[in-house]
């Protein structure tokens, strides 16, 4: 038994609830690889049965057009699972999945998973919860990207941040160009609306920090106001 892997997965909140036992079988079919910024972990036409979890750094999930357009749906950083639609059934991964720092991901087979998953209802539970945020989320993505301008958009992602930063200094931990891609926007048109804002007092920016100075404005200006 990896006592190492085990305490991982009992910090992880997908893990939450479920017993001892369960734990311990997971982590004996769980298998870990770290991987370099840039590297490919899975291609959007993989046919994978498997569970995926960040143990550190971070990954970006995105699609790709064939004209070589990206547009990033999703980040993922510490404790967070991917493939949670895939564990189940042998399907084509529906996204890319790259790392964008120095990442250590924890594998596990999805049979494994499936057999766990129907002795431990609270892991089914906590699969359910984390789907339903991130469909939440993906909703969310679309209206911005089919209804709202550049600004907009910043204003939008910036109001979701705030939400989990202390104060209102947000240091991001992508760059503009990756930030651009979350947007669905060029990092020239990026930096066009962080100008405008930043000269409508809104915010400052300085490299990967920005301030909020309008809390009020940066809102108003997320609701298309």
């Amino acid at each position: 038994m990896d006592i190492a892997k085990q305490m991982q997965m009992q910090e992880i909140a997908l893990f939450k609830g479920i017993s001892d036992d369960a734990r311990k079988v997971l982590s004996e079919q769980a298998r870990r690889r770290t991987y370099r910024p840039g590297e490919m972990i899975l291609g959007e036409t993989d046919a994978v049965r498997a569970f995926y979890v960040v143990l550190t750094g971070q990954v970006k999930l995105y699609k790709s057009s064939p004209e070589g357009k990206e547009q990033t749906i999703s980040l993922l950083g510490e404790g967070e699972p991917f493939g949670l639609c895939t564990a189940f059934a042998v399907e084509p991964f529906p996204v890319n999945v790259m790392a964008l720092e120095d990442s250590m991901i924890l594998s596990i087979p999805g049979p494994v998973i499936e057999a766990v998953a129907g002795k431990e209802p609270a892991l089914l539970l906590n699969v359910i919860q984390i789907l339903s945020r991130r469909f939440k989320e993906s909703m969310s993505l679309i209206e911005s990207l089919s209804l709202k301008e550049i600004p907009q958009r910043l204003a939008t992602f910036l109001v979701h941040a705030l939400k989990k930063a202390r104060g209102d200094r947000l240091a991001l931990t992508i760059t503009q160009r990756e930030l651009a891609k979350i947007l669905g926007s060029t990092p020239e048109a990026l930096s066009r609306a962080i100008r405008r804002m930043s000269n409508e007092g809104i915010l400052e920016s300085g490299g990967r920090t920005i301030t909020v100075l309008d809390r009020n404005a940066l809102k108003l200006l997320s609701e298309g106001e």
